[in-house]
C-alpha cells in the first residue's frame, strides 16, 4: 500500500513536461534532438571515416594465413638398390600446415592514393558546411515556429479581451434594455457580438495548439512546453547590396559546393591516374612442414612488382568521362545556388520591409481604434451614440490588434529567412 502511495506521488513528477522559457533554450534544444540534423551528423562522420579510409591506403598491408591440411592420398615413389627390398617415399606429407606472412607497400600507384586522399579531404570538409546549413535551416525553421507561436498567443489574448469588451458591453445594452432605455434590437445584436467572439476565441485558440504542435515536431521533443515573448520590432538598417555580399561570403550552401567542385576536380585526376603503372614491394614469409624428413622448412622472399594496365574493356575511359561530367554539374550547382541565394535574400528583404511598413501602419491603427472605442462608448452611455458603434469599433480595434499583431509575426519571420539566407545573424536596433 505505502509503494502504491509512493508511487502515486511520483507520476505526476514524472510525467511534467519540460518548460522552454527562451527562444535560445529552444534553438539549442533543437539542435540535439532535430531528427535531419541527427542525420546530418552522421553523415559527416560517414565522410571523416572515409577520409580516415583514404590516409589508411598509403600505409603497408599485412596478412597472416594458417592453412591445415589433410589429404586422403599423397604421390609416393619406390626406390630399389642391389641387395635391398624396394622402399617407397611418400613426396609430401598426408597432414600438414602451411603459413604465410605477406607484407605489401605500394610505392607508386600514378597518384591514385595522393587524389583519393585530397579529394576525400575535401568532401570531408564539404560535409562540414552541409551540417551547417542543415543547422542553419532547421534553427531559421524553429525561429519562424516560435512566432508565429507567439502571434497565435497574442491572437488568443487578443480574442480573450475581445470577447471580454463585447461581454461588459452586453451588460451594458441589458441594463439598458431592463430600463427600457434601448430597443431589443441593441440587445439581440449585443449577443450576436458574443457569440461570435466566443467563436473567434475557440479558433485562436485552436490554431496557438497546432502551432505549439508544430514547433514540438521540428523541435525533435514531444513532451515541452514553451513560454513565449511580446512579438517585438528590431529596426532593420542594412541594403540590399551589402546583404547580398554577406551572404556569398557567409552561405554554408554556397561553401558546401565549393567543396565539391574542388572534390570534383580532383575526381578527374584520379581518373587519369588509372592509366598509369603500379608498383608495389612485396615481403613475404612462409613456413610448412609438407615435406617429409625437411621438418619444418621456411622462406623469406622480397619481390617488387610493376603492374601496367593494358586493356580493361574502356573502363577508365568513361571513368574519365564520368569524373569530367561530375565537375561540369558540380560547377552548374554553384551557379544554380547562387541564383536560389540571390532570390532568397531579395525575398526576404523586401518582405521584411514590406512587414516594417504595415507595423508602422497598423500603430496608428491602433491607436485611433482606442481612441474611436473610448469615444464610441461614452457617446453611447450619454446615449448619444448607437450599439451598433460600440461594436463596431470594438471589432476595429480587435481588427488592428490583429493586423498589428500580424506584421510583427510577419516581420520577425522574415527577419528569420533573412539570416538564413545570409547565412549568419543580423545586427538589427530595437525600436520600440
Amino acid at each position: 500500500m505505502k509503494k502504491l502511495l509512493l508511487l502515486m506521488v511520483l507520476i505526476p513528477s514524472l510525467s511534467m513536461a519540460e518548460t522552454v522559457k527562451d527562444l535560445k533554450s529552444l534553438l539549442k534544444i533543437a539542435v540535439e534532438n532535430n531528427p535531419e540534423i541527427k542525420i546530418s551528423k552522421k553523415e559527416r562522420e560517414i565522410s571523416n571515416y572515409q577520409f580516415k579510409e583514404a590516409v589508411g591506403k598509403f600505409l603497408p598491408t599485412v596478412k597472416f594465413q594458417y592453412t591445415k591440411t589433410s589429404l586422403s592420398d599423397v604421390p609416393a615413389y619406390t626406390m630399389s638398390l642391389p641387395g635391398l627390398s624396394p622402399m617407397e617415399f611418400s613426396i609430401m606429407e598426408k597432414n600438414f600446415y602451411t603459413l604465410n606472412l605477406n607484407l605489401t607497400q605500394p610505392l607508386f600507384t600514378g597518384g591514385k592514393l595522393t587524389y583519393n586522399l585530397k579529394m576525400k579531404e575535401e568532401l570531408k570538409t564539404a560535409s562540414f558546411y552541409q551540417f551547417q546549413e542543415t543547422v542553419l535551416k532547421v534553427l531559421t525553421e524553429i525561429k519562424k515556429d516560435y512566432y508565429t507561436l507567439s502571434e497565435a498567443k497574442s491572437a488568443v489574448e487578443i480574442a480573450e479581451s475581445y470577447l471580454k469588451a463585447v461581454r461588459e458591453h452586453l451588460k451594458d445594452v441589458k441594463a439598458f434594455f431592463d430600463e427600457g432605455i434601448v430597443p431589443r434590437r441593441d440587445f439581440l445584436e449585443a449577443e450576436v457580438r458574443v457569440r461570435d467572439a466566443e467563436e473567434q476565441l475557440e479558433n485562436a485558440r485552436r490554431a496557438y495548439r497546432v502551432a505549439l504542435e508544430k514547433l514540438r515536431s521540428d523541435a525533435g521533443r514531444s513532451d515541452i512546453e514553451v513560454e513565449v515573448g511580446e512579438l517585438k520590432y528590431l529596426h532593420s538598417n542594412f541594403t540590399e547590396k551589402e546583404l547580398l555580399k554577406a551572404a556569398f561570403e557567409n552561405r554554408p550552401l554556397l561553401k558546401y559546393l565549393e567543396k565539391l567542385k574542388k572534390g570534383a576536380n580532383y575526381g578527374v585526376k584520379l581518373s587519369y591516374s588509372q592509366f598509369l603503372p603500379n608498383v608495389v614491394l612485396s615481403l613475404s614469409y612462409d613456413r610448412t612442414d609438407q615435406y617429409p624428413m625437411n621438418g619444418n622448412f621456411d622462406r623469406t622472399a622480397v619481390g617488387i612488382a610493376v603492374q601496367f594496365p593494358i586493356f580493361e574493356g574502356a573502363q577508365r575511359f568513361w571513368k574519365v568521362k564520368e569524373a569530367k561530367a561530375q565537375k561540369a554539374k558540380a560547377e552548374l550547382s554553384i551557379k544554380k545556388a547562387k541564383d536560389l541565394v540571390r532570390l532568397q535574400v531579395i525575398s526576404a528583404y523586401t518582405a521584411l520591409k514590406a512587414a516594417e511598413a504595415r507595423i508602422r501602419t497598423a500603430k496608428k491603427m491602433v491607436e485611433e481604434a482606442e481612441e474611436l472605442l473610448r469615444d464610441s462608448k461614452e457617446r453611447y452611455r450619454e446615449h448619444v451614440g448607437t450599439s451598433t458603434e460600440v461594436t463596431d469599433a470594438i471589432a476595429y480595434y480587435v481588427k488592428a490588434k490583429g493586423y498589428l499583431n500580424s506584421a510583427l509575426a510577419d516581420y520577425n519571420r522574415a527577419l528569420a529567412d533573412l539570416e538564413y539566407a545570409v547565412g549568419k545573424s543580423l545586427n538589427t536596433a530595437q525600436k520600440p
